[in-house]
């Protein structure tokens, strides 16, 4: 694989299976069983080719392609985006391209939460980025390739892994559970959130779950009042909106305590909580076990169920 990035004063000669670039040129697109590439367009607009199919992407979007495809760049439009050259391996070792492409992977991937990548899979290629997403996916790809460029400590590592997970995190929501997936921007499925308004109240609480976010705030994004917010959330979620804040925040924390080793009181911060202990004590009270317990425990079982 080409794409990759060597640890260099820390975990001396480490391969992490990830490139960030900015911007690339895209000439000669080298991923054909080799690696996934995922672009963050976030003005203008791509066009492309793959096999005999052509499309055009209009920010801001993200544009996938798996180890299978084989993409051409036809044209560019005043484009400005982000190119994440890598394998899954990089999420997590069990992830390599047989696993991904075996029948049962939905199932392995439901019970360790593995990432199911479908935006990639299912050859979507094109997946809109909702306006209240932008900024955070924009912000996640700098700090991702910040960290991956200047590996500042022995984390590098685990801290690009990090705010890569924030990335496809956002992907597959957007594809998958808000009903954003399309290929080339055009869909016919129906949004798993029907109400309009209260998708916004969602995009808006996943865009923040790391700022502190009142009811009011949520209920003035979607454009409506707390009261009607309350009653369309239970309604079509079976939370409050300040539940199903908290909610994502440990989705969230159970991800990054899963597939990273970054410390507990860090991920405790990226995911809203102003202190370790109120985190560890919150997120007991959803899991039944404290942070530190469950990442040993989801770990433990990919060892002895997968690997």
């Amino acid at each position: 694989m080409r794409h990759i990035t060597v640890g260099r004063k820390y975990n001396e000669g480490k391969v992490a299976k990830i490139e960030c670039v900015r911007n690339d040129r895209l000439r000669n697109i080298d991923i054909k069983d080799k690696c996934f590439l995922l672009i963050i367009l976030t003005v203008g607009k791509l066009e492309f080719k793959v096999e005999n199919e052509q499309f055009c992407a209009a920010a801001p979007a993200f544009i996938c392609f798996d180890e299978i495809a084989d993409p051409v760049l036809i044209s560019k439009q005043k484009a400005q985006y982000t190119c994440i050259y890598f394998h899954p391996e990089f999420l997590n070792v069990n992830m390599s391209f047989e696993m991904l492409r075996k029948k049962e992977y939905g199932d392995i991937a439901s019970t360790h939460d593995l990432f199911l990548l479908k935006p990639f899979t299912d050859k979507a290629y094109v997946v809109p980025i909702a306006e209240a997403q932008l900024e955070k996916i924009t912000q996640a790809a700098r700090d991702m390739q910040e960290e991956l460029k200047n590996q500042r400590d022995w984390y590098w590592s685990c801290r690009g892994r990090s705010y890569f997970i924030e990335i496809i995190i956002a992907l597959e929501r957007m594809y998958g559970l808000i009903g954003y997936g399309v290929t080339h921007q055009k869909s016919d499925n129906t949004p798993i959130i029907k109400n309009a308004k209260l998708r916004d109240a969602v995009l808006y609480i996943e865009s923040r779950f790391d700022e502190s976010v009142t009811l009011p705030d949520i209920a003035k994004a979607a454009g409506m009042n707390h009261t009607t917010l309350t009653a369309l959330t239970k309604e079509e979620l079976g939370l409050t909106a300040i539940e199903y804040l908290m909610k994502y925040r440990i989705t969230v924390a159970k991800k990054q305590l899963a597939f990273t080793d970054v410390p507990i009181k860090d991920i405790a911060n990226m995911t809203g909580f102003k202190t370790v202990q109120h985190f560890s004590r919150v997120f007991k009270n959803h899991i039944g076990v404290t942070p530190a317990e469950f990442r040993k425990n989801a770990v433990q079982k990919r060892k002895e169920e997968i690997w």
